[in-house]
């Protein structure tokens, strides 16, 4: 049996979207299997691109770094490397076009390793490329600098970043490895690190360098990166993600829980003129991009709708679900638009667990009569569009074996929702589901366990 062949009672219990123990680390393994898939995708294409002398001098420094970090706290670089725009930089990677092209994108390997390494609790020094005038750490924050090459020392309890030409920084290894608790009033300094959100190792990340070189809206399934420059901006993010959490603990612990423990990111992002949306991107799971959302409500549903793509983005990567084919489509409740097989496995997915949702908010203690019935209304609204969707992918014949196992976990979990005394089918309706603009490539089937064993021609 290979490593990533899944049981069907695994499968059946997956789909039923709820929490179920072991689940979480099940998709932490698969998620770094994955990574280091496409890590030694990308080492392959660089062997093969006769790089310049000094590319390939800096992929076999940073190369190597990975593994010493590997070595020397396996959990902690799992973890760095598991974080999603590090996910956005393989697909930007593995997307690039030969020749200059690929050299520059394959630079973006330098500031992983460090961030990796740094976490790891590695000393190393790196010399590192800037872009925009900036660098940046994923899941760390960036370094602003007028420079082109930023020189990184990271010696015991220090790391310190020496542009080219400027004035050293020196800080606190645990200032950049750990989200802080924001400072009132934190002195000027180059470094701007990551917004931490309460009760969660989960941030706001509005610096991923790669959404940003998104080609226009069709990049990101119409959404758009957006910075957050204010502090009441941050604070009204903060404020929203702890809410929501509080009333998830109130409606479904369970939830709440596989919330604040998948949720890596909230990444803001803008979508047309006052209209709210969200998507999660198959090859950056656990980052959830949205507009603000308006209500504590809002938010929990948001979160929840989006962790579920991220389960199905990760178990995709090792389980092929269903096939497609170019002239089936078909019309769901929650879009306009027809959609295809995969497309329609995510949203009934996402929108199964908006059911099972808006039916806990529905018997909340503090819930008033009114927030009940509209509860009601949106769970049964919910259960109708998830009825609809389980016939048409049961019926088909696209679902493979494993397909099958996981839709038959989806249509048991419906009608526990659905009867008498189960009653809790459920909008956010959200833009982009299925946001499959990702590049990976590579065959998770033949995963290796490790970083080492990469050569260069």
């Amino acid at each position: 049996m290979n490593p990533f062949e899944i049981p069907g009672p695994q499968l059946r219990r997956m789909g039923e979207t709820r929490p179920v123990p072991g689940e979480v680390a099940a998709l932490h393994g698969w998620l770094h299997s994955r990574r280091l898939v496409l890590l030694k995708t990308l080492l392959t294409r660089a062997e093969r691109a006769q790089l310049p002398a000094a590319a390939a001098r800096a992929l076999r420094e940073h190369w190597a770094l990975l593994e010493d970090a590997e070595l020397h706290d396996p959990a902690a670089a799992r973890g760095a490397l598991g974080y999603p725009a590090a996910g956005n930089w393989l697909a930007h990677a593995l997307a690039a076009p030969s020749g200059d092209g690929f050299v520059a994108a394959l630079a973006g390997l330098g500031p992983l390793a460090a961030t990796v390494a740094t976490a790891a609790g590695c000393d190393f020094r790196l010399d590192l490329t800037a872009q925009d005038q900036r660098l940046t750490l994923p899941g760390l924050g960036s370094y602003r600098t007028g420079a082109q090459r930023v020189r990184m020392v990271a010696t015991g309890d220090t790391v310190t970043f020496l542009p080219q030409g400027g004035r050293p920084t020196s800080l606190l290894r645990d200032a950049l490895r750990g989200p802080q608790a924001p400072a009132p009033a934190p002195p000027p300094t180059p470094w701007r690190p990551l917004s931490p959100l309460p009760g969660a190792p989960a941030v706001l990340d509005d610096q991923d360098p790669h959404l940003a070189q998104e080609t226009g809206r069709a990049g990101l399934a119409g959404l758009l990166p957006a910075g957050v420059t204010a502090p009441d901006e941050a604070c009204e993010w903060r404020e929203l993600w702890a809410r929501a959490l509080d009333l998830l603990h109130e409606a479904d612990p369970e939830r709440a829980a596989e919330v604040a423990t998948l949720v890596r990111a909230v990444v803001p992002v803008l979508w047309k003129p006052d209209g709210r949306a969200s998507a999660t991107r198959l090859a950056a799971p656990w980052a959830v991009l949205t507009t603000l959302p308006e209500t504590p409500e809002e938010m929990a549903e948001v979160l929840v709708h989006e962790v579920q793509h991220s389960k199905l983005a990760v178990l995709g990567g090792v389980v092929q679900l269903n096939h497609e084919s170019a002239e089936a489509v078909y019309r769901v409740g929650w879009r306009s638009d027809p959609r295809p097989l995969g497309a329609v496995v995510q949203g009934t997915y996402a929108h199964l667990a908006l059911a099972d949702l808006w039916g806990r908010f529905a018997r909340r203690a503090s819930a008033t009569p009114a927030e009940r019935a509209a509860a009601r209304r949106r769970a049964a609204d919910y259960g109708a569009q998830v009825d609809h969707a389980l016939f048409l992918l049961l019926g088909s014949g696209q679902l493979t074996r494993e397909g099958t196992e996981f839709v038959e976990g989806m249509r048991h979990r419906y009608e526990r929702l659905s009867s008498p005394g189960g009653r809790a089918v459920a909008g956010y309706a959200d833009n982009a589901d299925n946001a499959a603009d990702t590049a990976d490539a590579g065959n998770t089937e033949n995963a290796a366990d490790r970083l080492t064993n990469g050569h260069f021609g």
